[in-house]
């Protein structure tokens, strides 16, 4: 099957996220120096730099712009001369983690499941228009705590991991279910408030990439227009204008959580 790379929001973001990237750059250096350093000299009683334990919870606004779904929401709105249904252009998205701060040192190690939900819904002339993205990552993050005191712990985070996502469609009589599987990979930045030395509000700034550059279809049913999806039939890929249909979690990711170290 011929393949195309994705561009659209996923490029938007990723110029969008350049100084994202710089900034990594030099606090990981910063980080990895002070690391061969082993922390020499305190860090104003850094709170967790004894080592532990962290469990936490984030909520997440993902800025992710699913360019295949968009042209078809497009089309659809030209072909029957107007539907209510938005672009998909944001996504939410929740995580859990837990974490181990490896004792005298700025290195943590923290594995995060994640739910990500995306859907958009309408209506026009031949009934609903409806179109959604639900799934799961999971990704092992290796964090630097390269800036800390009692109160604020500055870091930046590197991630590999693994992401499902299932989709489905829904253009008047037409429908169709799928899911495609990918892995890929995470930087970002943020920081721990801590009002104790237990709890923590925790901010942070990710950029993800995790395309899904192949997803067949597991239901279907009806027939979908010209100009909509070219193949949906089931155990095959889904295809627009006989090209793989993408679908992606890729793109800029802001959150607010909660840590309790223990």
């Amino acid at each position: 099957m011929s393949m195309r790379i994705q561009k659209g929001g996923f490029m938007i973001s990723a110029l969008k996220s350049r100084w994202l990237v710089k900034l990594l750059v030099s606090s990981l250096m910063t980080g990895l120096c002070s690391g061969v350093a082993q922390a020499a000299s305190p860090r104003g009683g850094g709170g967790m730099s004894s080592g532990g334990n962290d469990l936490g919870i984030n909520l997440a606004l993902v800025n992710t712009s699913q360019a295949n779904m968009n042209t078809l929401i497009s089309r659809a709105n030209t072909r029957v001369g107007g539907i209510s249904t938005p672009q998909m252009n944001n996504a939410y998205e929740a995580s859990l983690q837990y974490g181990y701060r490896f004792s005298g040192t700025i290195y943590e190690i923290l594995f995060r499941p994640s739910y990500f939900y995306q859907k958009v819904n309408g209506s026009g002339t031949g009934g609903d228009f409806n179109y959604g993205l639900t799934g799961y990552t999971l990704f092992p993050i290796l964090r630097l705590y390269p800036l800390e005191n009692d109160f604020m712990h500055f870091f930046v985070q590197v991630g590999l991991g693994y992401g499902v996502l299932n989709g489905s469609i829904q253009e008047g009589a037409a429908s169709v279910t799928f899911s495609g599987q990918s892995f890929g990979s995470l930087v970002g930045l943020g920081s721990e408030f801590c009002f104790t030395s237990a709890h923590c509000m925790v901010i942070e700034t990710n950029f993800r990439y995790l395309l899904m550059a192949r997803n067949l279809a597991d239901g279907a049913s009806g027939s979908f227009q010209g100009n909509s999806l070219s193949q949906a039939t089931v155990d095959h890929e889904v295809e627009l204008d006989g090209i793989d249909f993408q679908t992606t979690m890729s793109g800029l990711i802001v959150s607010l959580g909660y840590a309790f170290h223990f």
